[in-house]
């Protein structure tokens, strides 16, 4: 049986070996580096709406005592906003100018090792989709509308995203006209507002009813911001049916429901 001494010895021979090979890892060569930027991950399409409280996130392999340099070009002539994270300088966000025309930046990133040795620019090229900004506070709040199939009231709010608004009501029949009550969501979409006035429902889930059954809708129109007025025409899918398109004229906030003329033909299932 081995004696309590030689225990001893073997535990502190093998701190020392430990301890031995912390300090060869201290000792790692960084002129030895040869650094590469691989690859810029982040979104390859971004709405150029110049609001850097909305940056896009992008980021490139983290090397250990490595600093990376970020800059932007376009080919319209337009510039960025770079902030880098606080603590890796492998991570940035973007705030690409605002550009009411489509446009394409290439980010480039350049590696400098601790050793002092630089990479060649790491590349990447991004589609800047046109942006024009809409004041979404004014919007949000009461709507009325002229189409029987949905509610009297509509009720929009903000989403977290930029020109987007959460309207709740637009497939109001399914309640009011076929008795169904929603298990899942409550039957609002998402209207994005884009350049020229665009105003676009993309094709999206909106609820499960307890009837039971899975509800979509898609749909298109345009905004006049001098009246507040939506030309819409939007389609609800239902299992292995559709409801519409119905036309509607959605107005904010003006008029008391009684007082717009409306169209009472509502969806039979």
């Amino acid at each position: 049986m081995k004696s309590k001494s030689t225990i001893l010895i073997s535990v502190l021979m093998g701190m020392l070996v430990f301890f031995s090979a912390c300090e060869d890892d201290n000792d790692y060569d960084y002129d030895a580096i040869i650094p590469i930027v691989m690859d810029i991950t982040g979104p390859g399409v971004v709405a150029a709406h110049g609001l850097t409280d909305f940056p896009t996130r992008y980021h490139v392999p983290h090397r250990g005592g490595s600093t990376f340099e970020w800059s932007v070009t376009t080919a319209g002539g337009r510039g960025a906003t770079i902030v880098l994270d606080d603590q890796f300088s492998s991570i940035a966000y973007i705030t690409f100018d605002q550009s009411d025309e489509a446009d394409v930046a290439t980010i480039s990133v350049v590696e400098t090792t601790m050793g002092g040795i630089t990479s060649d620019p790491g590349t990447r090229q991004i589609s800047l989709e046109p942006f024009c900004p809409y004041d979404m506070d004014a919007l949000v709040g009461e709507w009325t509308g002229t189409a029987g199939a949905h509610d009297e009231v509509l009720h929009a709010s903000k989403t977290a995203n930029l020109n987007e608004l959460r309207m709740t009501g637009l497939a109001g029949f399914v309640n009011f006209a076929w008795g169904e009550a929603w298990v899942e969501g409550d039957g609002s979409a998402v209207l994005e507002f884009s350049c020229g006035d665009v105003v676009t429902i993309h094709y999206q889930h909106i609820g499960d009813s307890d009837f039971p059954d899975v509800y979509h809708m898609d749909g298109e129109g345009t905004f006049d911001p001098d009246t507040k007025t939506i030309e819409l025409s939007y389609v609800v899918y239902y299992t292995g049916a559709s409801s519409g398109p119905h036309e509607t004229t959605l107005t904010h906030g003006s008029k008391g429901w009684q007082e717009v003329s409306r169209d009472e033909t509502v969806p039979v299932r």
